[in-house]
């Protein structure tokens, strides 16, 4: 599949540091021609960044359970864009994975790769067959269309169960190529950590607990894309023994180390 019009979306709510790395990944995507970011804050620190390609909307949170900002993120996303993608502020995307999403949706209308990696405190890699939000990219039509009030256990946006409960997931096994990682254990609130299922009054109140211990802002609300050598080095170190050698040499050539 030839590049489709995508726009990102990651919400934020005082994780600066994270954004900041969550934006440079963006920014060094290969295919970045045919994406927008827009980085959705809801804390009341204004953010900034003067960039084409990102737009950034400050504002206060919609009332509700992440499903309920998930659902105000696609409100506002580019109206002609033709693929929506989460980009979680937290987690990181090598270079090359809009062009996984572009090569491997075909005629989905779901996709996400079968593994991925998950990095505990930027060191400790290891690759997992997961449901990963962050990694899913939709039809912006499908996705716009799906009912918000199902699984209401469920803590994210309710279109994931819905289309695994279809049959609708498209998925490609791209082993140690794969290009996105789930991180933990960095040291900032990790919002996974706020929510143990529960209904949306449950739900609510984890998130608003959650929200009170998110608090790493920086005053002038600048964006900064990080230098992004550190992690990649990182990654590399830490998936060395976790895949064939071609395709390290490859992955360690995509990042220019």
């Amino acid at each position: 599949m030839t590049g489709l019009k995508t726009d990102c979306l990651m919400g934020t709510y005082g994780r600066y540091a994270h954004a900041c790395e969550a934006l440079a990944c963006f920014l060094q995507q290969t295919r970045i021609s045919q994406a927008t970011l827009l980085i959705y804050n809801q804390h009341p620190v204004p953010l900034h960044f003067d960039h084409p390609r990102v737009r950034v909307v400050n504002e206060a949170p919609p009332a509700g359970s992440l499903r309920h900002i998930r659902q105000r993120m696609h409100e506002l996303a580019d109206p002609s864009a033709e693929l929506i993608h989460w980009w979680d502020d937290d987690d990181l995307y090598l270079p090359w994975h809009l062009d996984d999403c572009f090569t491997h949706l075909k005629e989905s209308v779901a996709w996400k790769p079968a593994s991925s990696w998950m990095s505990l405190g930027n060191v400790r890699f290891s690759r997992h067959q997961n449901r990963f939000e962050g990694s899913w990219v939709f039809r912006t039509d499908y996705l716009r269309a799906a009912p918000l009030d199902t699984h209401p256990d469920y803590t994210d946006h309710p279109v994931i169960r819905q289309t695994e409960d279809a049959g609708l997931l498209a998925t490609t096994e791209l082993g140690g190529r794969t290009s996105y990682i789930y991180r933990w254990d960095t040291e900032a609130a990790h919002v996974s950590q706020a929510f143990y299922g529960g209904n949306e009054q449950v739900q609510s109140q984890n998130l608003e607990s959650w929200r009170l211990r998110s608090d790493d802002v920086r005053a002038d609300g600048l964006l900064v894309p990080a230098d992004m050598t550190v992690r990649w080095t990182q990654y590399l170190q830490g998936t060395l023994d976790q895949m064939n050698p071609d395709e390290w040499e490859l992955n360690k050539k995509a990042l220019g180390l």
